[in-house]
């Protein structure tokens, strides 16, 4: 089997458990106890897989973000935006986990780039830590891919009209979750979820579950590949194709979509010159590099402590102060980042460092 059916085989393995498919599902149990526990156990597994997913898309969306000079520029504000959302998606997940008692892995499960999605979505994606680019932008275009998408015009897509891709999507895994709820219809406890702008719908009820998975699959994909989320705001994998075409998506007089006035972007000059970050992040000599090492040790070490907050937000621990904690650590990473991309790669020609998202476990940390 290859890596990428690999791949494909754990989204599909999961999805087989919560549907309960014979050839995939968890040994069938002899009473209706058993029966339960074994569905809420590949419930909190497919979970568990989202929350992982959520999660790995904010260091690539955060790196590409700080790389644009001008963070007042609308490409900079959408990006900030959907970001914003994702960590909303995060927040929400995490509630539905701990809903039936489940706990998220943030910190132990910490993703490394580049590499691939959680459970083989899009497995032939390889998701980078880069500057913002034409070619970043694909990937993330990529990630929020709806199931089915209405083109515009015939460079979006392999054919005309509506296109079903073979591969599967986040939103198939969250219609899966839904019905999973559906049939479980456990009972919710409030213990251990957050509330606040950060994550504004605890999960108390089977109809919070439906309105959660909602909103992730309305901001993320848009509804059945159609741009607008809600008046006058675009789904993501729309704000992406924005960014990527530098043109605005508008709706004409009779109803057709499409990308017309231009939106001012240079990519070269507006962009911060950061490389790519190579597979295992960057081993620095203090010695010969002690401004770039410094600031990359002070990045990992915040990023280390955020995941913590995170990680202990939904275990019980202070839950609400610590969320609040992560959202101050994470602002905090942006001092470290930023004159890190000002430093270039000795053998690089002009391109400079950008951190790398390495979790530091607490051992390793003086």
């Amino acid at each position: 089997m290859s890596g990428a059916a690999r791949s494909k085989h754990k989204i599909k393995r999961l999805i087989g458990q919560l549907q309960k498919q014979p050839a995939l599902a968890v040994a069938s149990p002899k009473s209706p106890k058993a029966e339960k526990a074994a569905e809420k156990k590949a419930l909190l597994e497919a979970l568990d897989g989202a929350v992982m997913l959520e999660f790995a898309t904010i260091p690539t969306y955060l790196m590409a973000l700080w790389t644009i000079r001008d963070e007042l520029h609308p490409m900079a504000k959408s990006l900030r935006n959907i970001l914003q959302e994702e960590m909303l998606h995060l927040a929400l997940v995490c509630n539905m986990m701990v809903s039936i008692g489940g706990t998220p892995r943030i910190n132990t499960a910490a993703p490394t780039y580049p590499g691939k999605l959680p459970l083989g979505v899009h497995p032939e994606l390889t998701v980078p830590l880069g500057r913002f680019s034409p070619d970043t932008l694909a990937v993330f275009m990529e990630i929020e891919r709806p199931e089915f998408i209405e083109p515009e015009d015939p460079d979006d897509c392999h054919e005309a009209g509506i296109h079903e891709h073979a591969d599967l999507t986040i939103g198939q895994l969250y219609g899966e979750i839904l019905a999973a709820f559906k049939r479980l219809d456990p009972p919710f406890k409030q213990d251990r979820q957050v509330t606040g702008p950060l994550s504004w719908l605890p999960i108390l009820k089977l109809q919070d579950v439906e309105d959660a998975i909602e909103i992730i699959e309305r901001q993320g994909e848009g509804s059945l590949g159609k741009p607008e989320e809600r008046r006058g705001h675009f789904a993501h994998y729309w704000r992406f194709a924005e960014m990527h075409k530098r043109k605005r998506l508008t709706k004409s007089a009779s109803g057709k979509w499409e990308f017309t006035d231009p939106i001012p972007f240079d990519f070269d000059k507006d962009v911060r010159p950061v490389a790519d970050v190579p597979k295992g992040g960057y081993v620095l000599d203090p010695a010969k590099q002690p401004e770039a090492h410094h600031l990359l040790r002070q990045f990992n070490l915040t990023y280390s402590k955020m995941l913590d907050a995170l990680q202990a937000t939904w275990s019980g621990v202070r839950g609400q102060a610590r969320i609040l904690e992560a959202v101050a650590l994470m602002f905090e990473l942006e001092k470290y980042a930023k004159p890190l991309m000002e430093i270039e790669i000795a053998d690089k020609s002009g391109m400079t460092y950008g951190p790398d998202f390495t979790y530091i476990p607490e051992t390793k940390r003086r």
